[in-house]
C-alpha cells in the first residue's frame, strides 16, 4: 500500500467513535472496513464458483476462465454483500450517536434499511434464508420474553414439513422447481424420481408431466391395466 494511502488509512481509524460503540476504531473505518471485508468474500466465493465450474471447457476454450474472474455476478453478489455490511453498520452507528444509546432496536431499523442492498443481486434463495433467519430470531426471542411456547424439536418438525412440501411439488409439479434442485434429485435418487407415471397426475391440472409430455412407463400388463393417454399413442 502507497506511504499516501497508508496514513490516510490510519487517519481513518483514528477518527471519532461514539462512546458505546464496541468496535476498536472510528465508526467511519468500521463502515470502510466492513465494506471491503464482505465485497472481497462475496467477490472471491462466486468468482471461485464461476471458475471450478469453468474448468472442464477451459482447455478447448481457454477464454471461459478471464470471463468467470470478471463475470457480472460475481460484482453483484459482492455489492450485495458489501453493501449490506456497511448499511447495518453505518445506520447502527448513526443511530447511536443521534439517540446517545444502544437498543436491539437499532438492529432491526439497520437491517430493514440494509435490505435495499438486494438491489444488487435479487436471489429468492437468499431472500428465502434470509427471511427464515429472521422467522427463527423472532421465535427464540419470543421464548426468551415468554411470549411464545417452546416446542421441543420445532426445527426437525419445520425441516419435515418442508421437505414434504418441495416432494409434494417435485411430484407435481416438478417445472417450478429450480433446475439445479431437480438434476439432484432425480440424481441422487439415481433417475428414479424422473421415471414417475405423471401423465395420469395431469387431470389435477398442475401440468405435472409437462418436463416429460412423451414419457410413459413400460408396465407389465399382467400386473397393470393403465394405457397411455390418447395423445401419447396417437403422437
Amino acid at each position: 500500500m502507497p506511504q499516501s494511502a497508508e496514513r490516510a488509512w490510519s487517519r481513518l481509524r483514528e477518527g471519532p467513535k461514539h462512546r458505546l460503540c464496541r468496535h476498536d476504531h472510528s465508526c467511519a473505518h468500521y463502515v470502510i472496513k466492513g465494506f471491503l471485508k464482505t465485497f472481497g468474500l462475496g467477490y472471491t466465493i462466486q468468482g471461485g464458483l464461476k471458475l471450478l465450474t469453468s474448468l472442464t471447457r477451459a482447455f478447448r476454450q481457454p477464454g471461459l476462465l478471464w470471463q468467470a474472474v470478471t463475470h457480472k455476478d460475481n460484482f453483484n453478489l459482492a455489492a450485495f454483500l458489501g453493501s449490506f455490511s456497511a448499511i447495518f453498520r453505518a445506520v447502527s452507528c448513526v443511530l447511536r450517536w443521534v439517540r446517545d444509546k444502544d437498543e436491539e432496536l437499532h438492529g432491526l431499523v439497520a437491517g430493514f434499511l440494509a435490505g435495499a442492498s438486494m438491489m444488487w443481486y435479487k436471489s429468492v434463495t437468499i431472500t428465502l434464508y434470509m427471511a427464515t433467519k429472521l422467522a427463527e430470531i423472532l421465535y427464540f426471542k419470543g421464548i426468551q420474553a415468554n411470549i411464545l411456547p417452546y416446542i421441543k424439536c420445532a426445527d426437525v418438525i419445520i425441516y419435515s414439513i418442508s421437505t414434504a412440501f418441495i416432494f409434494h411439488g417435485a411430484v407435481f409439479e416438478p417445472h417450478n422447481l429450480r433446475p439445479a434442485y431437480w438434476r439432484f434429485l432425480v440424481t441422487l435418487t439415481e433417475t428414479k424420481f424422473a421415471q414417475m407415471n405423471r401423465a395420469i397426475l395431469d387431470v389435477y391440472g398442475t401440468n405435472a408431466s409437462k418436463l416429460m409430455p412423451n414419457f410413459w412407463p413400460d408396465f407389465d400388463k399382467r400386473f397393470s391395466s393403465l394405457e397411455p393417454p390418447v395423445r401419447l399413442v396417437t403422437s
